[in-house]
């Protein structure tokens, strides 16, 4: 990006980061998700990386938070609570740490904890005696809610007279049992439901009324202390921040059982990995880790870089939203003929891997989203989820961006486009458009469905291009003769193909279905027509009010299928693959002990795949669901589960972790 281009963004950055950053430190409420604006933060900081001349004294990049309240009386902090630069992989820590041995020409070692999503505050004892609490504020300038804070009972009144002064550190937040008690109080109350339990935590201690913070049950866990004559990192005689925390549970302080000092990144990156896996157990919500050199001397010579201390960094979480640019949108052309608009991005992390395309579904979500090329947008990504486009922030909108419209013709073949009558979507409507043969004939021989693994992209495309085939039935009438012909193919690698071809005749009954490329099934859809109908002329026969009434399988859905059937060219297809000798495997009948129990997966499996997990089910006689119903008898939750895991604490549900799970289907 040219200098004048990332001015101009720079301040549009600001003026929106400011925006979001008032409304969270001081009304608190949140406009967007943390991720969002630790990602627009994080590309701030990058800019003035590159262009250190555009940095203003007034950027986000050089304060830690907003103005403090008026309501309250503001405090003057003697040592500033300073924020922390944010890090998203192994790489940006390891330049941290190369950054740190440029100054300091030494190894270091390390002490990891849980940075926990709440609100910091600072605590005064004088001889002994809590006699202020603070929030940070601005950094310099807080708030004083000591009363508030006295309402806490983690926070004690007295501690024993070490020091004439000692200042603790430490979080307050809202445990996530108390969080969800207090919602459905509220809810039966008619009241305003808590949004977040960090911002609840923030809002009660933020309320005149000491009441409300004692209502709420809030919790308090500390993190550091500091001293009148000393500069800032722990006691002066304290040789570690290790010991700093030990000291801090000598005083009677909560501090987090499971902090860890580590004696290199390689460990600093195990523990995030394992504290990742462990995050939705914790009592409260933690964003990252937080990584400090464990010596206090050393910590303490590195100084400060901007408003952020050089030997302290936030090892966050990969977020499963980020904020990334629109680079272009193009359309794909599928299998059934579908034109789907793909959003071409300058690449971002998100959730563990780079996205540089999202699907923008169909026309009509790409206007009511109103994205353009050149907008910034928010990006989602949970889990394996395709990412796709949130929101536009339409605040960074450049003045030269354009509107995406539809093509009238087919960009692969040139064919005639139309939107079909009472849906979104737009479809090619030749039928020798040769991409739509060529992805249905790619799904047909993909693992899922014949499995044909000797048949890839290209020998498809060429297959179709030499005219030997024109449809999925046509693969089981070639011969070694029909192939050895073509470019780069010998009689060897041609029998080889036949064989493949060959071998992959006989399939079971939900391989059969999905391979057939059915608008609207998937391979979950393809399996429960299979355990329903048996064998395929059950199915060929079946009634839509049949299909509807299978579970998981709308009514939308439903029709897509008894649609498909009915229709003659189908008909003629399946019959051809039939009398090429297509042998199909009847859907043998389960038993086991799972006969009668449903299953829902959430969250990643570690010791097997998710399909495999399924297939044990299944074997087993269990049923598998996509949804929590009152029929649901178990859920499954790997590591960072989804919504189907409060779902079903919420419906009682039985959870059972992937210990518990392989423990029940040995």
């Amino acid at each position: 990006m040219e200098k004048e281009q990332a001015k101009q963004r720079i301040v549009k950055l600001r003026k929106l980061i400011e925006k979001y950053c008032y409304s969270y430190h001081i009304l608190d409420k949140s406009e967007v998700s943390d991720e969002v604006n630790d990602s627009l933060k994080h590309e701030l900081q990058e800019l003035e990386d590159q262009y250190p001349e555009l940095v203003t004294p007034d950027s986000p990049t050089q304060r830690v938070g907003g103005k403090p309240l008026d309501k309250f009386q503001k405090v003057m902090h003697q040592y500033p609570m300073l924020s922390l630069t944010d890090a998203f992989g192994p790489d940006e820590l390891g330049e941290w740490e190369t950054r740190n041995k440029k100054i300091v020409n030494q190894n270091f070692d390390y002490f990891s904890e849980l940075k926990i999503d709440g609100l910091a505050v600072s605590l005064l004892y004088e001889n002994g005696i809590f006699t202020r609490g603070a929030t940070r504020g601005d950094g310099r300038v807080g708030e004083d809610v000591t009363n508030n804070l006295k309402t806490i009972e983690a926070i004690p009144l007295r501690i024993e007279n070490r020091e004439s002064k000692i200042e603790i550190r430490g979080e307050v937040y809202l445990p996530i049992e108390a969080f969800k008690k207090l919602n459905i109080k509220y809810q039966k109350q008619g009241k305003s439901l808590l949004a977040n339990p960090r911002n609840a935590a923030a809002g009660s201690i933020r309320q005149l009324d000491p009441k409300i913070a004692a209502e709420r049950k809030l919790d308090f866990i500390a993190w550091d202390l500091i001293t009148s004559d000393h500069t800032g990192y722990g006691l002066k005689a304290v040789r570690t921040h290790r010991t700093s925390h030990k000291i801090l549970s000598e005083l009677g302080f909560k501090t987090v059982g499971q902090n860890r000092e580590c004696k290199n990144l390689d460990e600093v990156e195990g523990f995030k990995i394992e504290m990742g896996k462990e995050r939705d157990k914790l009592p409260y919500q933690i964003d990252g880790i937080v990584v400090l050199i464990n010596d206090n001397k050393t910590r303490e010579k590195l100084g400060v870089v901007g408003k952020a201390p050089r030997g302290m960094i936030a090892y966050k979480f990969v977020p499963e939203e980020a904020t990334t640019e629109v680079l272009d949108i193009q359309v794909q052309v599928g299998r059934t003929g579908v034109l789907t608009p793909v959003a071409f991005l300058k690449p971002v992390l998100v959730a563990g891997s780079t996205v540089s395309r999202a699907t923008l579904h169909n026309e009509d979500e790409i206007r009511k989203k109103d994205i353009r090329v050149g907008d910034t947008v928010i990006i989602h990504k949970a889990g394996d989820v395709i990412p796709e486009v949130e929101k536009v922030i339409k605040e960074l909108r450049p003045e030269d961006a354009r509107e995406f419209y539809f093509p009238e013709t087919c960009p692969k073949c040139g064919g005639k486009v139309v939107r079909e009558e009472g849906k979104a979507a737009y479809r090619c409507v030749n039928k020798k458009c040769f991409t739509i043969q060529w992805r249905s004939l790619g799904h047909f021989v993909s693992r899922s469905a014949f499995d044909m693994s000797g048949l890839g992209p290209k020998i498809l495309q060429k297959f179709i291009e030499e005219g030997l085939i024109k449809d999925a039935a046509d693969l089981f009438k070639l011969k070694v003769g029909d192939i050895q012909p073509l470019e780069r193919f010998a009689e060897k690698s041609a029998q080889n193909v036949v064989d493949s071809i060959q071998s992959h005749k006989q399939i079971t009954l939900a391989r059969f279905i999905y391979a057939l490329g059915i608008p609207n099934v998937g391979e979950e859809t393809a399996i429960d027509l299979a355990e329903k109908f048996c064998d395929l002329g059950t199915l060929q026969q079946a009634s839509l009010e049949e299909i509807d009434r299978i579970r998981d399988i709308g009514s939308v859905v439903a029709k897509s299928i008894y649609d498909w059937f009915k229709n003659k060219d189908n008909k003629n297809f399946v019959k051809d693959l039939l009398d090429a000798g297509v042998d199909i495997e009847k859907e043998k009948i389960h038993t086991g002990r799972l006969v009668g129990k449903t299953f829902v997966f959430t969250g990643g499996l570690e010791t097997l795949s998710r399909d495999e997990a399924k297939k044990n089910v299944r074997e087993d006689g269990g049923e598998i669901s996509e949804s929590v119903s009152k029929e649901t008898d178990y859920v499954v939750a790997g590591t960072h589960p989804g919504e189907k895991y409060t779902r079903a604490k919420d419906r009682g549900v039985i959870i059972l972790s992937e210990k518990e799970f392989l423990d029940l289907i040995k």
